[in-house]
Parts: C-alpha cells; sequence; structure tokens
C-alpha cells in the first residue's frame, strides 16, 4: 500500500464545531490537508462538499478522503455517486477499520452529531493507518463492474 500523504477533507455545517479540530489533530499526524469544509454561518448542502472531496481522491490530487456532517450517511450518499470512489460511513473503530481493511474504502464518512471529537479522531487514526488486505479485492472488481455497467446506460 501506498504511504499516505494527503488528504481531502470536508464538512458541512453540522460538523462546523469540530472542523479546525479535527484538521489541526490531522496536520498534527503530519499528513497534508486540503479542506474543503464550510466556513459559512448557517446551512449549507453537504453534497456540494462530498464531491469536491470525491472528486479530489478520483483525480489522485489526495491519497485519501475524510468527510463530516451530521451522520456521515449524506457524505456516503453523495460521495459514492462520484465514478471510483468507495466512501464509508462508520460508526467506531471496528467499522473505520474494516471499510479500510475488507471495503477498500478511500473515503471515510462520520457524524458530528453522532461521536464525539475524541471519538472522531480516533476513526480517522484507524481508518488511515489500517491497510487493505488483498483478499478481498475480488469483491472491489466486482464492485467496480457494477458501477462501469450502470454509468454505460
Amino acid at each position: 500500500m501506498a504511504e499516505i500523504k494527503k488528504l481531502a477533507f470536508g464538512t458541512d455545517h453540522a460538523a462546523a464545531a469540530v472542523r479546525n479540530t479535527v484538521r489541526e489533530y490531522l496536520l498534527s499526524l503530519g499528513y497534508e490537508v486540503e479542506d474543503f469544509g464550510y466556513d459559512g454561518e448557517g446551512s449549507c448542502d453537504y453534497p456540494d462538499f462530498a464531491v469536491k472531496v470525491a472528486q479530489s481522491v478520483r483525480d489522485k490530487k489526495a491519497d485519501k478522503g475524510v468527510l463530516i456532517c451530521g451522520t456521515g450517511i449524506g457524505m456516503s450518499i453523495a460521495a459514492n455517486k462520484v465514478k471510483g470512489v468507495i466512501a464509508a460511513p462508520c460508526w467506531d473503530e471496528d467499522t473505520a477499520k474494516l471499510a479500510a481493511q475488507h471495503n477498500g474504502a478511500d473515503i471515510l464518512c462520520l457524524g458530528s452529531r453522532t461521536a464525539t471529537v475524541n471519538e472522531i479522531c480516533s476513526r480517522i487514526k484507524t481508518f488511515l493507518s489500517t491497510e487493505f488486505e488483498p483478499r478481498h479485492a475480488k469483491r472491489i472488481e466486482k464492485i467496480k463492474e457494477i458501477e462501469n455497467k450502470q454509468c454505460s446506460k
């Protein structure tokens, strides 16, 4: 597995309270962070940020991505619409590890309303430090085949 150096990071309004803390945490771990997070006031639309992160990962401008919204679900749905990426919502360290190890996830999606900032940081560290196990590659290829068939219609 190639070393992860650059991260695409995105948040919506629901993650405003944790955005800066998480970004600083990622920087403290030595990652270069491209921040697509929302820095306005009031509500915003999470798909706008999810697609920016997903495109950055797809285009190899970033090695991995991290998205945070209220639950992680909306961001994962939107990011997964970008062909060529796998975004996974994760609820704990086990799901973060398995998303990377078994599912080959490129993007970790987390919820600021369902986890503390410490839990968020712990899940990110687990996700980024877990390598994909090649024995699962056949399943990832099947997912890509489904995606290619859907995109060709």
